[in-house]
């Protein structure tokens, strides 16, 4: 297969060996991913059992109701929850959204 050059304007031959190997490339990259991401698991654990202690903190329950707190102050430190299914420009609560986190219903700052 001929390709022009861009720059120079000649023609340049590309082989599916160039082709092949840019290929085996990704794979290779998509493996040494997968081997970092599988690395992470346990701290994705820790931060979702931490999240779950930490909560019901945000969280007050009544008789037939329940109200999520955006703030919360411990000592004199104070603490905002986000929650993502929520949304704040429209004033509205909506479907859960995806994020690229282990524990997709809020974060805590």
């Amino acid at each position: 297969m001929k390709k022009t050059n861009k720059v120079t304007g000649k023609k340049i031959q590309v082989t599916a060996a160039s082709q092949l190997q840019a290929i085996r490339d990704k794979f290779k990259e998509l493996k040494a991913l997968r081997t970092q991401i599988n690395g992470m698991k346990a701290l994705y654990q820790q931060h979702d059992i931490l999240m779950a202690e930490l909560m019901p903190l945000f969280i007050e329950i009544g008789a037939d109701k329940f109200i999520i707190k955006r703030e919360i102050t411990v000592g004199n430190k104070k603490y905002r929850f986000t929650p993502f299914f929520y949304d704040e420009k429209k004033g509205q609560v909506g479907a859960k959204v995806w994020k690229s986190t282990a524990f997709e219903s809020g974060s805590i700052e």
